[in-house]
């Protein structure tokens, strides 16, 4: 059962970012309303561990745990969240990372983790966005173990319309076959 309840507080999460319009043509100085739901969800976390430590106290270790896994979760959905972006302009892209650090900034501000678990994850899809052809295939060398392929395609999708399209995005998914399936 709370595998269940996970997964689909997971998925809905991500169904929420996937409405969100990554193709913007100009550059937001406010984060999407998701972000918000995100921190209103940690907060009632954070309430009803405090509940009940109240009634049960909660060694530190077992606090901090409960976060870390919280936390990388949450990070995951993010992930997940850009991941359905179908296109994605540079502004779009400034986008995902306001949001991220809007979330990071609100999360610091209920919580003390060091490091963030799972923000380097983020951190770093973002920034494969912007990534040249050449360095692109070299971060899908690197990283494709800690991303699924739908991840990846993802990033593929979006950024080799700046590239010459079709020749590029085939050899990049193929590639991305191939690291997944041991074949390179």
């Amino acid at each position: 059962v709370y595998r269940q309840s996970t997964e689909a507080w997971y998925q809905r999460r991500v169904r929420v970012m996937s409405t969100v319009r990554w193709d913007v043509r100009e550059l937001l100085s406010e984060p999407s309303g998701y972000v918000q739901i995100m921190i209103r969800e940690v907060e009632n976390l954070l309430h009803k561990l405090a509940l009940l430590s109240g009634t049960v106290p909660l060694p530190v270790e077992v606090y901090q745990t409960i976060w870390c896994l919280c936390v990388k979760q949450i990070c995951g959905v993010f992930v997940e969240g850009f991941s359905s972006a179908k296109r994605c302009t540079h502004e779009g892209r400034a986008l995902m990372q306001l949001d991220f650090q809007q979330f990071l900034l609100l999360l610091d501000s209920l919580l003390s983790l060091r490091p963030v678990p799972g923000k380097q994850s983020v951190e770093s899809f973002i920034k494969a966005y912007y990534l040249t052809e050449g360095d692109l295939e070299q971060w899908l060398r690197e990283h494709h173990a800690s991303y699924t392929s739908k991840q990846l395609n993802s990033i593929i999708n979006c950024t080799t319309s700046q590239f010459s399209k079709m020749m590029q995005r085939s050899r990049l998914t193929s590639l991305v076959e191939e690291l997944k399936h041991g074949k390179k």
